[in-house]
């Protein structure tokens, strides 16, 4: 598994954050929005639900498209959760 996937997101608010890009994700990969599907998936993530496990839960759901949706969540996660540690976020807002 790649070393990204293995990189849990701990003890940071960024999930609420993610939820217009999961859902525009969501959409392009269903062809409809699914609200449900969004929520589960932003909870998964409040929940700290690791990315192997996230991917397992999205298989069925997205198919040969899950892998691809997990890794890009969890990059798009991880840069917001180094800017807010490395001050970039508090930054951008001055």
């Amino acid at each position: 598994m790649a070393p990204l996937l293995s990189y849990e997101i701990l003890q940071h608010e960024l999930h609420e954050r993610m939820r217009p890009w999961i859902s525009k994700k969501i959409t392009e990969f269903l062809g409809e929005e699914e609200a449900t599907l969004v929520d589960y998936i932003v909870s998964s993530t409040q929940e700290h639900v690791k990315a192997s496990q996230m991917l397992e839960l999205l298989q069925s759901i997205l198919d040969d498209e899950a892998e691809m949706f997990v890794l890009k969540m969890w990059r798009m996660l991880i840069f917001e959760i180094k800017k807010v540690e490395t001050g970039l976020s508090l930054r951008s807002k001055t």
